[in-house]
């Protein structure tokens, strides 16, 4: 028991060290107050999310749940000068478009950025029918039909009861949208319905996930013909 506690311990430690380090980088892109939460994705998985832009060369974004990945994404097109690469940011709450919206605006991001309400509904794509996902005609008439090559997957809300399958949608939804070279990357790995809702996809789709809780609690997937960070 006690070496399981010190493992835990051990991993937290290591993560808040890298999650330090990770900020400093991140301050090369945004250095103004952003409103980081508990449910915001860690900035080192933040970085990575970064690196494999830079590495991979990837031009257009899905997101699903708009947040601080949405900042940094378009901060980092703006730093590089990338003109015509985009992010489709998808969320269902209005009141929260409208504050990134503004953020993007001041920071004069949002030509980078491509910011879709869409709100939640009841949907053919549930694992359990009984759920809700975005609404897809929405995202049907603002999404490109193909070459997507990074799909980061951080929303619908999924941590109240019964809402444990809403984020299992995304990849049956993108993945007749991905491009012949992408990656998949899931935030909240340590979460069980997280790793449930992989086990589905991996049984259904032709795409491996790895667990990288170090690298900031993410799933990492794609095709592999990426190159590897």
């Amino acid at each position: 028991m006690i070496r399981v506690i010190k493992k835990f311990v051990l991993k937290d430690f290591l993560l808040e060290f890298k999650d330090i380090k990770s900020l400093v980088q991140l301050n090369q892109l945004h250095s103004g107050y952003l409103p980081w939460s508990g449910a915001s994705i860690r900035p080192t998985a933040l970085v990575f999310l970064l690196n494999d832009i830079i590495i991979n060369d990837r031009k257009t974004i899905a997101e699903c749940g708009t947040g601080l990945s949405t900042i940094y994404i378009a901060s980092l097109f703006k730093q590089l000068e990338i003109k015509g690469n985009q992010i489709y940011s998808v969320d269902h709450d209005a009141a929260w478009i409208k504050i990134m919206e503004r953020e993007l605006k001041k920071n004069k991001l949002d030509e980078y950025v491509h910011l879709i309400h869409a709100p939640l509904c009841r949907s053919d794509i549930t694992y359990k029918n009984n759920l809700e996902w975005y609404d897809t005609s929405l995202l049907d008439r603002n999404i490109p039909e193909n070459n997507i090559d990074l799909l980061f997957v951080d929303g619908p809300p999924a941590k109240e009861k019964g809402q444990e399958w809403s984020r299992y949608p995304a990849l049956p939804y993108f993945y007749d949208r991905l491009s012949h070279n992408f990656s998949v990357i899931v935030d909240d790995a340590d979460r069980k319905e997280e790793a449930l809702i992989i086990n589905k996809w991996q049984q259904k789709f032709p795409i491996t996930f790895a667990q990288c809780i170090l690298k900031g609690n993410i799933f990492i997937g794609g095709n592999y013909s990426s190159y590897t960070i």
